[in-house]
């Protein structure tokens, strides 16, 4: 895969940068791409800059050609109104596969979310949905990355955060639904392999870790690394279930945190079966306590 060019979409966002990161450090040549000139000068030289909306198809194409593979985990989950998620990801990525196509890219990794349906409570999930319905009906040949819950969200910018800086623990529901996670490293480790294996094809691989704990359990492991009193706070299911539709017309962001919230206290499950996508790519996702424990203070 040396020389080839693999083109990642969203290289400025959480996960996009560190796949960057990894793919440069294996030697491949990367075409960076995101929205922010700025942001994307961290990877110059080593990397080609694209500052490139991909609302704009012509620019988006012009970023395609001589690119090998695309990578894909652009995304405006934090987006509203006319940055909404529901009103720019499908067509950004309906682009996207249209400037891959029209450029001969041979495959389009994107990243989407296990648990993804066109039924799904939450508004971003729904929209992954359709957009790996268009990756699929464009005649590109695609693989789906399906990962649980990134620890780098549920755990250091959600329930660490109150830990930090209040020693109070956030929790969603009563704490006692169990979901799998897994850190946005192992993800990127995932991505990379799987770039290096020409002969996956149309395929939706499931990612996970070794993990598989309660909201409570969470918090615990949590507060004794960095020696919190264990003080928590419940935000009740009812309330996630009222507020969104309530607090919408407001704040579009909020509501879509509160029935991220609901997702995380009633409908996440554990992945027992996280092993095989390890075992198949020869990744080692790490536990829950190891990525706390290397955790910053």
């Amino acid at each position: 895969m040396t020389d080839s060019r693999v083109l990642v979409a969203g290289a400025t966002g959480q996960l996009g940068r560190v796949i960057t990161r990894q793919l440069l450090d294996s030697g491949v040549k990367v075409r960076a791409l995101a929205r922010n000139a700025g942001a994307l000068g961290a990877f110059a030289p080593r990397a080609e800059i694209a500052a490139v909306d991909m609302r704009d198809l012509p620019k988006l194409t012009e970023a395609c050609r001589g690119v090998d593979q695309i990578v894909a985990t652009a995304n405006n989950n934090m987006g509203q109104g006319t940055n909404s998620p529901s009103r720019t990801d499908l067509g950004a990525y309906q682009n996207l596969c249209a400037a891959a196509r029209n450029t001969g890219v041979r495959r389009l990794v994107y990243v989407s979310y296990r648990g993804v349906a066109q039924d799904a409570p939450v508004d971003i999930f729904r929209i992954k949905w359709y957009i790996e319905d268009a990756i699929r009906r464009s005649g590109i040949p695609w693989v789906m990355l399906r990962p649980t819950g990134f620890m780098d969200i549920w755990i250091d910018q959600i329930l660490a955060k109150g830990i930090r800086e209040k020693g109070v623990a956030t929790i969603f529901g009563d704490g006692t639904n169990v979901a799998n996670y897994i850190a946005v490293e192992d993800v990127a480790a995932f991505a990379v392999k799987i770039l290096a294996r020409p002969e996956i094809v149309n395929e939706a691989i499931d990612l996970g870790g070794p993990s598989n704990l309660s909201q409570n359990d969470l918090a615990t492991i949590v507060e004794r690394r960095f020696k919190s009193r264990g003080k928590r706070r419940h935000i009740p299911v009812a309330a996630m279930r009222l507020l969104p539709p309530l607090v919408k017309p407001f704040s579009e962001l909020a509501a879509r945190m509160m029935t991220l919230g609901l997702y995380s206290a009633t409908a996440a499950k554990p992945f027992p079966q996280w092993n095989a996508a390890a075992e198949r790519f020869g990744v080692a996702p790490r536990t829950v306590e190891t990525y706390v424990e290397q955790m910053k203070g």
